[in-house]
């Protein structure tokens, strides 16, 4: 296709028009092209053209040569320019990346700072036939195969349908010069050997192999659209109130490994080939791995799959008046609500029954913890008295059992998050003080034990 027409249908199928369009502009043929187009089309699309040359700087004189060109170029077109040196060498020193990782980071870096509705950039269908294969090579699934996509957020690339050949004959038909960069011609790096080597092999089987693996791309992305679809609504089935996922045994492969993938991503986790199948084991044999060695603990019991924490730092803390915190992102809040405040002592008592004590009916001491061998309980409005342990492993999942708070006092157990209060610190009508508890999710946690100057509960 000629790149004109693939610029202007690209542009009316994304219903681009009335925008600002910044073109990453390199010197070579392809960015040339691209922005030649786009200024063609311009009036039709009512588009305000720019442009923007990352001055990589590794290639010396070389490099300050295509800075020139892009000067020049933009000045002849009247098209704003702007030249955004970056450090690529300091970043692969400082992360441990290759020059071409850290070039495209410095690159996307710079773009994100451009104001302008859209950054257009010239990926063409041979950049799509290499990079299938690069990823190939490497390893990958069908997110993999589905290549550069033909839009990512403001992100335009319009010259997709265009193979590298039909641009460099666009640009000679229309006399327009470009640069050539040097690094592109030696097989120092591995994309570079795959188009020297084996795409004109792949061309010379079918001339045309690159535009196959444009169709190709479009409908792995569609089939992929539509598999996440259904592996979304997979995993809204599966997951559980406390996180964890049901019935992924079930599951089609497909459907399955996708939600492990956006589980173990959500978690914080590895989500690679080799994580996926260990969970898989897991769904199959039950059991635990540590897929990142911090600690947590990826299990599954009764085809419940759960991530089990790290054990506190303290299994049992002192309570005190405000904020508690045993387990890492969660927090305990204690009140005291005295009787003479009617309104809200009513109110509290009405509304949170599981979660408000008589005070003074505590003995000695109360202490924050979490759970313990040989733990049993009277709940209030109960004649009875309740094993902790068969509590937990008849009524609540695997997951939530590793993290459920319990306060005791110096006769016992006193509450139990999920079970409510014992039956012998329960509300009543001579109730004067009643000790108030609210269990919530907090990303500003203060570590265990570090209790900065905080009021305790009076030892009774």
């Amino acid at each position: 296709m000629r790149p004109l027409d693939a610029v202007r249908n690209y542009l009316r199928r994304e219903g681009i028009s009335g925008a600002s369009v910044c073109v990453a502009l390199s010197g070579g043929a392809d960015s040339v092209c691209l922005l030649m187009c786009l200024l063609a089309v311009r009036q039709e699309f009512d588009l305000r053209v720019s442009a923007v040359h990352i001055q990589h700087g590794l290639r010396g004189e070389e490099s300050r040569r295509d800075e020139v060109f892009c000067i020049r170029r933009c000045a002849a077109w009247d098209v704003p320019l702007q030249v955004i040196p970056v450090d690529v060498k300091g970043l692969a020193a400082a992360q441990s990346l290759s020059i071409e990782t850290a070039a495209r980071e410095c690159r996307y870096a710079a773009f994100e700072t451009l104001p302008c509705d859209f950054i257009a950039t010239a990926h063409t269908a041979s950049d799509q036939l290499e990079t299938v294969l690069f990823r190939m090579a490497r390893g990958t699934g069908l997110h993999g195969l589905c290549g550069i996509p033909q839009r990512r957020d403001r992100y335009l690339r319009p010259l997709l349908g265009c193979t590298r050949e039909e641009i460099e004959a666009y640009l000679h038909e229309n006399a327009i010069s470009y640069v050539t960069d040097s690094s592109n011609l030696s097989d120092d790096y591995s994309r570079n050997r795959i188009r020297h080597r084996i795409v004109p092999a792949l061309c010379e089987i079918n001339a045309g192999a690159e535009q196959n693996a444009v169709r190709m791309v479009q409908h792995l992305c569609e089939d992929a659209d539509f598999l996440q679809t259904a592996a979304d609504a997979a995993f809204a089935d599966a997951l559980q109130p406390d996180g964890s996922l049901r019935g992924l045994k079930v599951l089609h492969p497909a459907l399955r490994n996708r939600c492990i993938v956006r589980f173990l991503a959500e978690n914080g986790l590895p989500a690679g080939f080799s994580a996926v199948a260990a969970v898989n084991a897991l769904l199959e044999q039950g059991g635990q791995c540590d897929l990142d060695r911090s600690g947590r603990l990826l299990r599954c019991s009764r085809d419940v799959l759960f991530v089990e924490f790290p054990p506190p730092a303290q299994t049992e803390i002192p309570l005190q008046i405000g904020e508690n915190c045993l387990f890492p992102g969660v927090v305990v809040t204690a009140e005291l609500i005295l009787r003479c405040d009617t309104e809200k002592f009513a109110s509290v008592h009405k509304k949170f029954t599981d979660f408000v004590l008589d005070y003074d009916i505590i003995k000695e001491y109360v202490n924050l913890h979490c759970r313990k061998p040989g733990l049993r309980m009277q709940p209030a409005g109960r004649t009875h008295h309740v094993s902790i342990k068969k509590w937990l492993s008849e009524q609540v999942s695997p997951a939530q059992r590793q993290r459920i708070h319990f306060l005791s006092d110096a006769q016992g157990l006193i509450w139990a998050e999920g079970l409510g209060t014992a039956d012998r610190v329960r509300v009543t009508d001579g109730t004067q003080r009643m000790l108030f508890l609210q269990v919530h999710p907090n990303d500003t946690y203060r570590p265990c034990g570090s209790h900065n100057g905080a009021v305790y509960l009076p030892q009774i």
